[in-house]
């Protein structure tokens, strides 16, 4: 565990071994905050947009799956709408001409 003393004026210096392993570079911005008594600091990258791209890859949880589950929640709000407007004695609305419910996917279109 490295060590480093707090001055007068409550700077710090991080050790050059910890700067060099996170690429804390000079005027590099770093967050501070205490959890459960510990100092966290952690560096914020200078494009923190581009750090972020791809993090969240191999999670698992694909669009495919996000749409899937989007389409299953717009279907029972459908049945949720028809249940409530039957309870209120008026038929169920349809969509106008040439705007029908899509039920199969789309086909994927090459760019």
């Amino acid at each position: 565990m490295k060590q480093s003393k707090v001055s007068v004026r409550g700077q710090t210096v991080i050790p050059q071994e910890i700067r060099d392993e996170l690429g804390i570079k000079p005027e590099s911005i770093v967050a501070w905050s205490v959890r459960d008594g510990i100092l966290i600091g952690v560096p914020i990258p200078e494009d923190p947009i581009e750090a972020s791209i791809g993090m969240l890859a191999g999670l698992g949880y694909t669009f495919e799956d996000f749409m899937a589950d989007r389409n299953a929640e717009r279907e029972l709000e459908r049945k949720h709408e028809e249940r409530l407007l039957n309870s209120m004695g008026q038929p169920p609305t349809s969509p106008p001409p040439g705007k029908q419910r899509r039920t199969t996917k789309r086909p994927t279109v090459a760019r």
